[in-house]
């Protein structure tokens, strides 16, 4: 049972949202575009704020549903392995030749299920980080650190924690590009 809903979390995480918005609402494919991600972020400065909210939204919904759907069929051992893989799916997604998002939203959307105040607090570091800096990448950076920091004090050593450590883990290792580009003072400002 677990393997299939770990099978079914990552099919959940692979739908790669931002690009069915640009494909069917804008007529243009997301990935020839700005970044040529398919997350939010470059939905959001190709196609603008209401397209980038859906992005957000529809993507968040996939980390809650895998999460909310693994723990009440095979309980918490079931829905730590689940967040890994839809954000896996999310980032290598199965329709995109393994191209895709970085897991930002869909693991938001696992954490509102897990713990809506630990959820809250990694938003807070994301908000502040991006009204400060204005760059979602080093706010989406910052809060997954932050997730693997807060988690520990929150949630102790175990399945959970090393599930969120994992998740937080592979979105900072997604942005490496996005770090050398601060580093050198290269990245783009959202606003």
């Amino acid at each position: 049972m677990i393997f299939l809903l770990a099978i079914f979390s990552y099919l959940l995480g692979s739908i790669p949202n931002g690009y069915l918005i640009g494909k069917y609402c804008f007529k243009k494919d997301i990935r020839t575009l700005g970044s040529g991600n398919v997350g939010s972020t470059n939905v959001l400065r190709n196609f603008g704020k209401g397209a980038g909210l859906a992005t957000f939204f529809l993507d968040s919904i996939k980390g809650f549903l895998a999460v909310c759907i693994a723990d009440k069929v095979a309980g918490v051992d079931a829905f730590a392995i689940c967040l890994v893989c839809v954000v896996l799916g999310h980032m290598y997604s199965i329709f995109l030749h393994f191209k895709s998002g970085k897991g930002v939203a869909t693991a938001f959307g696992a954490f509102v299920y897990i713990d809506v105040k630990f959820a809250l607090i990694v938003l807070a570091v994301f908000l502040i980080v991006v009204i400060i800096g204005r760059m979602v990448s080093l706010g989406s950076i910052l809060a997954a650190f932050s997730a693997i920091v807060v988690g520990y004090f929150y949630f102790g050593l175990g399945k959970l924690y090393y599930a969120i450590f994992i998740s937080a883990a592979m979105i900072i290792y997604k942005h490496r590009s996005n770090i050398k580009r601060i580093k050198n003072h290269e990245e783009s400002k959202i606003f």
